[in-house]
């Protein structure tokens, strides 16, 4: 039998008279307000849910406090798990341990996964798989929305809906589910980086060497000659200037061969997973002299190849960039409108093997090599690519025309990557 309590009043906000309907569902009054308070304690949650029954009445109260609680629990049944082993959060650590193994880091998804803000898991971690509809992903997306100044940008947002098939697809696998549910689609406005244009990157190239001649000094750190052929390594290696790729490379990554010259690397854990890489012949030259023939003999194969005197390799990017950008500055090249990174040699050298090998680069080998793909490499490396001799040719071109080989100019000459004067 239900049974009412008194306690004392300390406050206007104390409980004045509480009175217990079920396990966990009880009605109670302050001091305060006139209604009776309906307390619920949600399970699934944790906590106690807490709704006013806009009821005066004790009897009309009560009445209320079921109704609330049978259509809160009939809510929470129909989204939540009963068992463990149908949760989101179930099939997302299943997905967490099968990409343990490819990579020492966590991966991309199980950072998204795991967020403790806004994580897929803690947003949908209790929900049955089988319950998961295409509104409530809406919902979420517009909840990292809310959680932040401005909204997530549109290809960001695809990441987190493409982690979710995934987790989803596990369940598919296990014959939980028989398709997945529909997924919203989002528009994507693809803004690939600028590149360097052959003029820029030849006055990068001797702002780099001008700032190494005069020990040009950034934030403590000396700009050397080491700095300038590592700048020239990701022209020459197509490698993305990032911890995992440029930064995260190893004098036991890389084996050297001839005719014709190049470097083979190992790429570990790269964006695109781990690849075996090969570079263009000045790479070999580059990196050959980063050391000295006493130094070679003695070199640690664990020691990385670039900034090998930072340890944590964050701090070495960030440093990096630091350095490029006054060399950028040195370079007269710091236009707000057509901003540059250190990205944007990796742009320049896949634009530039395209243009220096008129066209005839076979665009599925570019793209394997440099661990992308040939969409993306249209989209977003090839993009804004000026037109060729050789493609505006093709364009010009008709069938009852006689055609005219078309020599490139020859201040293109340097784009052959194999010079000797570009070390």
């Amino acid at each position: 039998m239900a049974r009412t309590s008194k306690t004392p009043n300390k406050s206007i906000d104390s409980i004045k008279s509480i009175k217990h309907l079920r396990k966990g569902l009880a009605i109670y009054k302050t001091g305060r307000s006139p209604f009776w308070f309906i307390r619920l304690r949600d399970p699934l949650a944790g906590k106690y849910i807490v709704r006013s029954s806009k009821e005066t009445s004790r009897l009309d109260a009560i009445e209320t406090a079921y109704e609330f609680a049978d259509n809160f629990r009939s809510k929470a049944d129909s989204e939540f798990a009963q068992q463990k082993s149908t949760s989101f959060e179930h099939y997302a650590k299943l997905l967490i341990a099968s990409q343990k193994g490819k990579s020492k880091r966590p991966s991309d998804d199980a950072k998204l996964l795991n967020r403790q803000k806004d994580g897929l898991i803690i947003y949908f971690g209790k929900h049955d798989v089988t319950k998961i509809t295409i509104s409530m992903i809406r919902e979420y997306l517009l909840h990292l929305d809310d959680n932040r100044s401005k909204p997530l940008a549109e290809s960001t947002k695809s990441k987190h809906v493409g982690i979710i098939r995934k987790v989803l697809s596990l369940a598919v696998e296990d014959g939980l589910m028989n398709q997945l549910p529909l997924m919203p689609k989002s528009k994507t406005v693809d803004t690939p980086r600028h590149a360097f244009t052959d003029n820029e990157y030849i006055r990068f190239s001797k702002a780099s060497l001008k700032c190494a001649e005069r020990g040009d000094v950034v934030r403590g750190v000396q700009i050397t000659a080491h700095h300038a052929k590592m700048f020239k390594f990701i022209v020459h290696s197509f490698l993305r200037p990032t911890e995992r790729e440029l930064f995260g490379l190893k004098h036991k990554d890389i084996q050297s061969h001839s005719n014709p010259n190049y470097l083979e690397m190992n790429v570990r854990g790269g964006k695109t997973d781990s690849r075996v890489s090969v570079t263009m012949p000045l790479a070999k030259t580059l990196y050959g002299s980063i050391k000295t023939p006493l130094e070679w003999q003695h070199v640690d194969p664990e020691e990385y190849v670039w900034m090998p005197e930072y340890p944590n390799r964050t701090t070495a990017i960030y440093t990096a960039r630091r350095l490029f950008n006054h060399i950028l500055e040195v370079a007269d090249l710091n236009d707000v409108d057509r901003k540059l990174y250190p990205y944007s040699l990796r742009h320049y050298a896949l634009q530039s093997r395209q243009r220096s090998s008129h066209g005839k680069v076979n665009v599925h080998t570019l793209a394997q090599n440099a661990g992308t793909s040939v969409d993306q490499l249209e989209r977003f490396y090839l993009h804004k690519m000026a037109p060729t001799p050789e493609m505006i040719e093709n364009l010009h071109f008709r069938g009852d025309a006689k055609r005219t080989p078309t020599k490139s100019p020859g201040n293109n000459d340097h784009l052959s990557f194999e010079e000797g004067d570009d070390d």
